[in-house]
């Protein structure tokens, strides 16, 4: 009996250190990496000056301009508020999202201002609140001990772990997501030890996380969906869950509902007008039925392999290779509940079923029925959803085993976790538009900095990143317009710039060559122009986390400044 007591309070340390150890890295590493594409877009909505953003022209522009639309504009308390207007119009524009996120990162660039590490540092305080939800569903399910398992996976889980430093909605869903989870559970299955005082706070906090869900992602709306099927069927009996209605469910109506009213003015609103917007055909799927069936089979085996294995290292590997990992945790997935219901845990089974399973067949649902394929868009990010129920269910089983295993896996499983995100934190740099920058002689001198596309996130990231009282110009051309633009404007130039930056884009975005061929082509006229009047000083290839992230940067230096250079250095 003593030695039992003492292999708990052991694992319950492990798992006290391993959430200390979540904490500390995001801690350390919430400012290292250089924003990615989409954390530009997300900057430049949360200042509230998406609207005056302008595709650049085809001829050299202040790269400053650009810049100044990633900062707050200079005003005071009224006119902060005022700018929540245009904040909510470029929502609106072409951002798929609810506006929740924007306006608190808003209303967080006051605080924490705008560098790397004050721009993330909001998602990484919502991501250890997030942690504390997945405390509470571990705990008001299972206890004490389920309650840390279920933080601990979730602290150290590699794709969590990435979108809690992303400065996108992402961890701010999860952290509704295990909210209403967790006020959910109270209400449903600890309701005895509530006092009516402790039933209404839990109900205030289901309904602001219901409303704060819908607000923040869309499709949190289908683990809603999950949860309602948790709070009006009875599953109170462990060893054979009834399915009728229960007599309590309209305390979970009365939430939904009231979230849904407070939402309803967006939704009515700025809903219509997104969809109007939306380019939703990216997504369509026009293939045959036998193609469709494995590409929707595909979808559902990366999402599990990404969500709960390698997280943002699927970046870097061939598909194949999440799809191969997700299909052994699927049938893991499936072992384990089917070890659950061998072992009479019904209750538990279906609770895990309900929660981990139902969103994402929902998900899968919609994509058949809109005849599109969207489960693993984006990495498995747009059904991050999703999570907090899957690692339910892995800790409802661990909860199971027997004592001289379970040590052992949550042991195991954790420490694969840390190796991944570590492994990521070390090997895997995103520092490309630092060097880009770094081959700036100095900030007077004139420079060109020529790029073959106009995709937003490239140049916010450019103008992000561009050296304080820098005098660069930017001439950012779609790529096949790209050699003759390059043409004019260098012959027309009344004094040469002193040095040109050819950033070339291996994924332009927009306007895209089709072919290999093609790219080359425009490559060598580039090349061409250039050399006629300037002389290759340097090349580099830069590449960080994604293939957004690549580019090749050649550097010229304009001729008769490097003959003077030379002939002043005798």
């Amino acid at each position: 009996m003593l030695q039992k007591t003492f292999a708990k309070l052991r694992l319950e340390h492990f798992l006290l250190g391993a959430i200390a150890i979540a904490v500390l890295i995001r801690v350390c590493y919430v400012g290292a990496r250089e924003l990615w594409y989409d954390e530009a877009l997300s900057l430049l909505l949360s200042t509230g000056q998406k609207g005056s953003y302008i595709t650049p022209p085809d001829l050299p522009v202040a790269l400053a301009d650009y810049a100044r639309l990633l900062e707050l504009p200079p005003s005071g308390l009224a006119d902060s508020l005022f700018q929540i207007k245009p904040l909510f119009q470029g929502i609106v524009g072409q951002e798929p999202h609810p506006p929740l996120f924007y306006l608190s990162q808003y209303v967080w660039l006051f605080v924490a201002g705008t560098d790397e590490a004050g721009l993330r540092s909001l998602n990484l305080i919502l991501s250890l609140v997030a942690m504390v939800g997945a405390f509470g569903m571990g705990r008001s399910l299972l206890g004490y001990r389920a309650g840390l398992m279920m933080a601990a996976l979730l602290g150290l889980n590699p794709f969590f772990w990435f979108h809690s430093l992303n400065l996108r909605m992402y961890a701010l869903t999860v952290l509704w997501v295990t909210l209403s989870g967790w006020a959910t559970l109270e209400l449903y299955y600890r309701q005895k030890t509530l006092s009516r005082q402790q039933r209404w706070l839990w109900c205030g906090v289901l309904t602001a996380a219901i409303a704060g869900g819908l607000l923040t992602f869309y499709l949190y709306a289908l683990w809603l969906v999950a949860l309602s099927v948790l709070a009006f069927l009875s599953l109170d009996n462990p060893e054979r869950p009834s399915i009728h209605l229960r007599r309590s469910s309209w305390q979970y109506g009365l939430c939904l509902g009231a979230g849904i009213l407070f939402v309803s003015p967006w939704y009515a609103w700025g809903l219509p007008q997104q969809l109007r917007n939306a380019d939703l055909e990216r997504f369509s799927a026009s293939q045959s039925a036998i193609d469709a069936v494995l590409q929707h089979l595909r979808g559902i085996l990366e999402v599990i392999g990404i969500q709960l294995g390698v997280g943002d290292w699927a970046a870097a590997l061939p598909d194949v290779v999440p799809a191969i990992i997700g299909l052994g945790l699927l049938l893991g997935l499936a072992g384990m509940v089917a070890q659950l219901i061998q072992q009479g845990s019904l209750q538990f089974a279906s609770i895990a079923l309900l929660l981990g399973a139902l969103p994402l067949l929902l998900a899968l649902s919609l994509d058949i029925l809109s005849n599109r394929s969207t489960l693993a868009w984006g990495d498995g990010r747009s059904v991050i959803f999703i999570l907090p129920g899957l690692l339910l269910l892995v800790t409802i089983w661990l909860m199971q085993l027997p004592q001289r295993w379970q040590h052992s896996v949550i042991v195991g499983c954790l420490l694969v976790y840390l190796g991944l995100n570590l492994s990521d934190m070390v090997g895997r740099e995103r520092q490309v538009f630092h060097s880009v920058f770094s081959t700036v002689k100095s900030a007077t001198e004139p420079t060109l900095l020529v790029i073959n596309s106009k995709a937003w996130g490239h140049i916010c990231r450019l103008a992000y990143y561009l050296p304080t009282g820098s005098k660069i110009d930017l001439l950012a051309v779609s790529p096949a317009d790209l050699p003759g633009t390059l043409v004019t404007v260098l012959g027309n130039s009344a004094a040469p710039y002193s040095r040109v930056l050819w950033l070339e884009a291996h994924k332009p975005l927009w306007d895209q060559p089709e072919t290999d061929a093609e790219a080359n082509q425009i490559r060598q006229s580039v090349v061409s122009t250039l050399t006629q009047g300037y002389a290759f000083i340097q090349k580099q290839e830069l590449s960080g986390t994604t293939l957004l992230d690549r580019f090749s940067l050649t550097v010229y230096e304009h001729s008769q400044a490097k003959s003077w250079a030379a002939s002043n250095s005798f």
